[in-house]
């Protein structure tokens, strides 16, 4: 016969064998559908970054203008004073337009069941419903472009231009 002391620590013992034979089974069942995923996800990255033609002056143009020359001053400050690593990047005006290309190419993918009603929302910065998520696909893709470091000290309104600006020109130049 147990004493009431073994009873409570028996009980833990069979919880936490119970716990981990559940998590190992989740973990072998879920494991290759992770390691598919991971795959599919470094294959998409790398043939989006592939895939991305270099800017034309147009397309330059498109963003700076719809930027405005505060919001390109404000992002391309940011952008110069380093990265994640430390590293010093050189001062160059066409810096956060390439950015925003790039970031606009890394999205195209993951907006692209997305309506253009939606997406003109975000261009003019109406974020709700599915809205949200072409929000957070396009934060996604800029924290990649820029470095996630300097996409957390730019100014909010900095941050929904370029959101909108990605959205719009997903609209104008890939749909």
């Amino acid at each position: 016969m147990m004493s009431t002391q073994q009873r409570p620590m028996i009980r833990r013992a069979s919880l936490v064998g119970v716990a981990a034979l559940t998590a190992g089974a989740l973990f072998a069942g879920a494991a290759p559908a992770l390691a598919s995923h991971a795959a599919e996800t470094r294959a998409a990255s790398g043939s989006a970054t592939e895939e991305m033609p270099e800017l034309s002056a147009e397309q330059l143009r498109f963003i700076e203008d719809g930027m405005g020359p505060e919001a390109m001053a404000e992002l391309n400050r940011a952008i110069s004073q380093g990265g994640d690593d430390g590293e010093i990047r050189p001062r160059a005006f066409p810096i956060a337009a390439v950015a925003i290309g790039a970031a606009a190419w890394c999205a195209k993918g993951a907006v692209a069941s997305i309506p253009t009603s939606v997406l003109s929302d975000v261009a003019d910065g109406k974020f709700s419903g599915k809205g949200t998520y072409v929000k957070n696909a396009i934060i996604g893709c800029l924290g990649g472009e820029i470095g996630g470091v300097v996409w957390k000290f730019l100014p909010g309104w900095v941050k929904n231009k370029a959101v909108s600006m990605v959205a719009a020109f997903i609209i104008k130049y890939i749909r």
